[in-house]
């Protein structure tokens, strides 16, 4: 069951966080791992399907190591809410993207939720959970 949603934060904050997620996914599709870490703090935490990561530099080794292997390409973030926390805010939504395998193509989706604070005025991830709704075959 679907229920609305409705954003909590400030249209500004909205805004914000909205166009923070389209230059995250513009990193992503350019395999770049240096660009895509700079979207986390220093002390980040990513939990993923495969477990924890910790800290801005070892994000940047594991999608540097993730970019090499498999390519990935078209990734879509859909942000369905956003809310503030005190002075930090929350995003919620889906995302999706294509792993390029030796058989193919290979579109991948699931969920996230982040935790965004801002530091020295700029918004970045503290922390970040997603799932796989389906799981990348192995080479």
């Amino acid at each position: 069951m679907k229920t609305e949603e409705k954003d909590t934060a400030d249209p500004k904050t909205v805004e914000e966080l909205r166009a923070f997620t389209v230059k995250h996914s513009e990193a992503y599709n350019k395999n770049d791992a240096t660009a895509y870490a700079t979207f986390f703090t220093e002390d980040a935490v990513q939990v993923t399907p495969e477990g924890m990561i910790y800290g801005q530099q070892a994000i940047q080794k594991k999608h540097a190591e993730l970019f090499e292997q498999w390519h990935p390409s078209n990734h879509l973030v859909k942000v369905e809410q956003v809310n503030t926390i005190g002075n930090d805010a929350w995003k919620i939504g889906e995302w999706s993207c294509t792993l390029q395998t030796d058989s193919g193509p290979y579109p991948i989706k699931g969920y996230f939720a982040s935790i965004m604070v801002r530091v020295d005025g700029v918004w970045k991830e503290r922390m970040t959970c997603y799932n796989m709704a389906t799981a990348p075959e192995t080479k």
